[in-house]
């Protein structure tokens, strides 16, 4: 009977050019995520509860405007003028028509502030304008 010996071979050298290319990849990939979670950033509000909200699949394609219980302005959780989310909302319909405007109010906001961000929207063009509520239980 014959037995049966392994050859030897030479251990194969580790290939890091792949490795590299992965790391970059997975860098780049964070630094995107961070940077869109940072745009989609909202300031904290206690907002009305409704029984008839209903939760939206796709939340993509907003623009987030919020009005705070003194009636402070805001995109995201910047800090803005009426003129300057006219603005805002103008240029982001120019380059992309279908942009709903997503209006987040504090349950203690007076209705007048509310009232002057709908009319500021309105006047830029936004006709998608969604109302953010709790979803009572």
């Amino acid at each position: 009977m014959k037995k049966l010996s392994r050859r030897h071979q030479e251990p194969e050298d580790f290939q890091m050019a792949p490795m590299i290319d992965m790391v970059f990849l997975l860098l780049v990939f964070f630094m995107t995520v961070a940077s869109v979670a940072k745009s989609q950033r909202q300031i904290e509000l206690e907002l009305p509860e409704s029984e008839e909200s209903i939760v939206p699949e796709d939340a993509s394609g907003r623009g987030i405007l919020s009005v705070d219980a003194e009636g402070a302005y805001y995109i995201g959780d910047q800090p803005h003028t009426i003129e300057s989310i006219q603005t805002a909302i103008r240029a982001r319909i120019q380059s992309d028509p279908s942009t709903q405007v997503q209006v987040r109010a504090d349950q203690a906001t007076e209705y007048a502030a509310v009232q002057r961000l709908l009319k500021a929207a309105a006047e830029a063009g936004a006709y998608e304008i969604i109302y953010a509520t709790y979803q009572a239980r």
